[in-house]
């Protein structure tokens, strides 16, 4: 028992180690993409504003040139709703107001050893903890502002809630999880299977189904939509086999404990010991990877993170014996730990490079003197946003935009110049000139220079439109 104390102080005292270091070294990445978007949800958090600001409402009613991308906002009764709920943001705002980013990866880490600790509580079992502490990668997420570390940290809460038979506000905090990401119905469903003697599943069902109405009926009165938003914007499926494939590719790459619970499933099939629940959690695993919309974003398996807590649950080493933990358990726990420091390790190195590109282009950008910057790629829209800050006005030109719309927009603070920002592959152009409709001078933009951005290291191209 003695070894088995001492074995798990190594790792926890080891994961801290490593996690302070990668905290040190990733200071320097600034937010990009979602992680922007949630930046800027958190900042207006803080002044209580829980929609997205638009400045052209009047001139743009229907947001066509809204600079973000469909996918990531939902519009209800004229105003702008962004599709990551703002429970999150809301959360963590204080954080992030007084410690600025690095108050926002403190208290991740804090959640994240917080987690572990509870699931060390439910399950006691050392291994199953350490594996649950280094078998993944979801701990890469305690270094940037995004959800998965307080998702990860209400799914062990529930998992602790039922398992102590709080089944009501176990079902109560499932559907607010599966809610906010949906992708979670398959862990919440799973759970009863986890405890399978306690008898608690029908209470959870019960306050589940009852909270679940509750949260459509708001959600109608609020936002004009009985589903989540995330669901209502990602409803239509389409199967892409190479889709599938690369994410089980970077499941296994970045989750060894989905190895070790394999392996343990094959044996138990040859020893006759088969368990039905494993057969069913292996059977969620493939369903997920099949209906995935995308990877989830950052090279990681995001829409998977929900089923680890289950494989280390599941997962049940053979009980101790009087002198501990068993060597080969330290040396496999030792292998996946070390494995997955460098799998973290090299994430981080890809993340600084992508922060690298991002602090880059908004340098540049910050330099164009125009105030209204005109894009053609949502994506790279994205990258753009902590612009707002900087009173530059953001638009998105879509394939299909409405040309009287666009020239109401310029009209309206009757600018004389804007900047057209391509990131190639350019989905379309803009002509030579363009003219204003309803206008009685000056109504033509002509264009003016067309030039790279030096330092941006992507080859964006800028061209000068000016008003004649």
């Amino acid at each position: 028992m003695e070894h088995s104390k001492k074995a798990i102080g190594f790792f926890v005292s080891l994961a801290f180690l490593v996690l302070g270091y990668f905290l040190f070294i990733t200071k320097q990445i600034e937010p990009f993409a979602d992680f922007a978007l949630l930046e800027w949800q958190m900042k207006l958090a803080g002044q209580g504003v829980f929609h997205l600001p638009y400045q052209h409402l009047l001139e743009d009613p229907e947001f066509r040139f809204f600079p973000l991308p469909e996918i990531f906002f939902h519009i209800h009764n004229g105003l702008v709703y962004s599709t990551f709920p703002n429970l999150y943001p809301i959360l963590f705002s204080p954080f992030y107001l007084g410690f600025g980013i690095m108050g926002i990866k403190l208290a991740q880490t804090l959640l994240f050893f917080l987690s572990i600790y509870l699931f060390h509580l439910i399950q006691k079992d050392r291994i199953s903890t350490i594996l649950l502490l280094f078998g993944s990668s979801i701990s890469i997420y305690i270094f940037l502002i995004h959800e998965t570390i307080f998702f990860f940290f209400l799914e062990i809460i529930i998992l602790y809630f039922y398992h102590r038979k709080w089944s009501v506000l176990s079902g109560v905090l499932s559907i607010c999880l599966v809610w906010m990401r949906p992708e979670m119905i398959f862990a919440v469903s799973f759970l009863p299977f986890c405890f399978p003697k306690e008898w608690e599943w029908k209470r959870f069902v019960s306050s589940f189904i009852i909270t679940g109405v509750v949260f459509a009926i708001i959600s109608q009165i609020t936002l004009g939509t009985f589903l989540p938003l995330r669901v209502l914007k990602n409803s239509a499926f389409q199967f892409r086999p190479e889709l599938s494939l690369y994410l089980l590719k970077i499941w296994i790459e970045q989750v060894p404990i989905f190895i070790l619970f394999i392996f343990y499933f094959g044996k138990s099939i040859i020893q006759k010991e088969f368990l039905f629940r494993n057969l069913f959690l292996i059977s969620i695993t493939i369903a997920i990877i099949i209906v995935s919309p995308n990877t989830g974003g950052h090279n990681t398996p995001r829409y998977l993170f929900g089923l680890i807590p289950l494989y280390a649950l599941t997962f049940k080493p053979k009980k101790e014996n009087k002198q501990g933990t068993s060597k080969i358990w330290i040396l496999v726990c030792l292998i996946i730990s070390f494995y997955q420091i460098n799998v973290i390790f090299q994430q981080t190195k890809e993340l600084k490079k992508i922060s690298k590109f991002q602090t880059n282009t908004l340098q540049e950008l910050k330099k164009i003197d125009d105030s209204v910057l005109v894009f053609n790629n949502s994506d790279f829209a994205f990258v753009a946003l902590p612009l707002l800050e900087e009173k530059k006005d953001l638009l998105l030109l879509r394939s299909d935009y409405p040309k009287e719309t666009f020239f109401r927009i310029l009209n309206s603070k009757n600018n004389k110049s804007f900047s057209f920002l391509e990131l190639p592959p350019s989905p379309f152009s803009l002509g030579a000139s363009l003219n204003l409709s309803n206008c009685k001078e000056d109504c033509e933009f002509q264009k003016n220079a067309t030039w790279q951005l030096p330092a941006a290291l992507l080859p964006i191209t800028t061209t000068s439109y000016q008003r004649k």
